[in-house]
């Protein structure tokens, strides 16, 4: 009798067997999953953020300038194409930029070419141009002279720099 119930008894498999066995299950099934959604679409959402970034040189080609009688009258000397700036830059809205004179009188500022002088400051346009594209931009400098200024010869020393 114990021959027959011996019989009757399932069959015990090593832990292993069943290890193995459930591994098999789930890789054929990541396999079978897997080779559904190759034949499918996928979307990929990436977000960079870059920077701004400005490379600016400004120029003075005039370090003097001279007041005569005329100039003291209409009250200004005005330096056609006294500085130049030189820019690289990724910013399509243009670049803030300061000026400060440290000699006598204030001073106005204007592109070349442009009608208006402006005060101390100003936005730079990049308008038509591409990123990190070279800009070379040339300016004329109205120095508004004080009420006490006399005829001869003043340094001109001018900063230009940009505001961001």
């Amino acid at each position: 009798m114990a021959r027959l119930w011996h019989r009757c008894q399932p069959e015990v498999k090593p832990l292993k067997h069943y290890i193995f066995s459930i591994a098999l299950i789930c890789f054929l099934t990541v396999a079978g999953a897997s080779s559904s959604f190759a034949s499918a679409s996928a979307r990929l959402h990436v977000t960079a953020t870059v920077p701004p970034f400005v490379s600016f040189n400004a120029v003075q080609s005039v370090t003097s300038y001279q007041v005569n009688s005329g100039d003291i009258r209409r009250g200004y000397v005005d330096l056609p194409r006294s500085m130049t700036v030189r820019l690289r830059t990724n910013l399509s809205t243009g670049v803030p930029v300061l000026v400060e004179n440290s000699g006598e009188g204030s001073i106005l500022v204007r592109e070349s070419g442009r009608a208006d002088f402006v005060g101390n400051s100003f936005t730079l346009s990049t308008a038509g141009y591409s990123a990190n594209a070279q800009i070379n931009k040339s300016y004329d400098i109205r120095i508004l002279l004080p009420s006490d200024a006399k005829d001869g010869t003043y340094p001109l020393v001018i900063a230009m720099a940009p505001a961001i």
